[in-house]
């Protein structure tokens, strides 16, 4: 009898694989491709990829990938992979939750997006982020949102709440560790042009349209920053108003330290010394 019984569940067993398996072979890459992109295409958004193809064990792994704005030539996302899976827990919550991988800008990330639906994927409910070695310089929506050029490595992590609006009663919090860029200036400060920096961090948190900057330090071989502060976003966010204080070091044989504070906007910031 028991023999009986193991062969059964092996038969079950391999029934199960060659199912998958079959599955996975004839998938219509095609036409899900087609479908989902239709699906996502909306007046805030357009998704394009190269390939579709399933992943287990509950997921699809699209092959490069770009997200544009519909309304402009912005591109939030250029991805080389993305990997989505559905987590089946999902039927029993009040959110779909999908879990996110892969590789973009030159680096990796991973995290979670919580949806008020399948059907209505924007704006997203809630959001978990990790990321490392993303290449700032290759990525074109920093570019259009700073208004000028930042390089440098960027790892960190970022959470994102909303209420279901698009641009109201969000929060979050952002964790930035930078390596080795420069960041340009748009007007020449203490003879240099540009910021060169070796490593900086920030921390911050984000609510209701405003950043509170709890760190933001840079360090580099010529000056050192250590600020806080606000910034106020606008719907331009090049032009979110600066209001960040803290201490400049400079470096070298003539050392000094000077408090400053930063005003202005994000593309035109003034310096004051106190």
């Amino acid at each position: 009898m028991s023999i009986l019984k193991k062969k059964a569940l092996w038969f079950t067993l391999y029934g199960i694989f060659i199912t998958v398996v079959f599955l996975y072979l004839l998938f219509p890459s095609d036409i899900v491709k087609s479908r989902l992109e239709n699906a996502v295409n909306s007046p805030d958004f357009i998704l394009k990829m190269e390939k579709l193809r399933p992943s287990l064990p509950l997921g699809l792994k699209l092959k490069n990938i770009t997200i544009s704005s519909a309304s402009s030539t912005n591109i939030p996302f250029q991805g080389d992979l993305l990997d989505v899976q559905l987590n089946p827990l999902s039927f029993f919550q009040k959110h779909t939750y999908l879990g996110l991988s892969g590789r973009a800008y030159g680096g990796d990330f991973d995290g979670r997006v919580g949806l008020a639906s399948l059907s209505q994927i924007y704006p997203p409910m809630e959001g978990k982020l990790k990321f490392k070695n993303i290449d700032l310089a290759r990525d074109s929506l920093i570019k259009t949102i700073l208004g000028r050029e930042i390089t440098g490595k960027a790892s960190g992590a970022w959470t994102y709440i909303s209420t279901g609006e698009v641009s109201k009663n969000s929060s979050g919090t952002i964790a930035l560790f930078l390596t080795r860029g420069t960041y340009p200036l748009a007007e020449p400060f203490l003879g240099l042009n540009r910021i060169e920096f070796d490593r900086g961090e920030m921390q911050a948190q984000f609510k209701n349209g405003i950043i509170k900057m709890e760190k933001l330090e840079i360090f580099g071989s010529q000056i050192n920053y250590f600020l806080k502060g606000e910034i106020t976003i606008a719907d331009d966010f090049k032009l979110s108003q600066l209001n960040l204080n803290g201490v400049i070091e400079i470096l070298g044989p003539n050392k000094a330290k000077m408090n400053v504070t930063i005003g202005g906007t994000l593309t035109n910031p003034i310096f004051r010394y106190i």
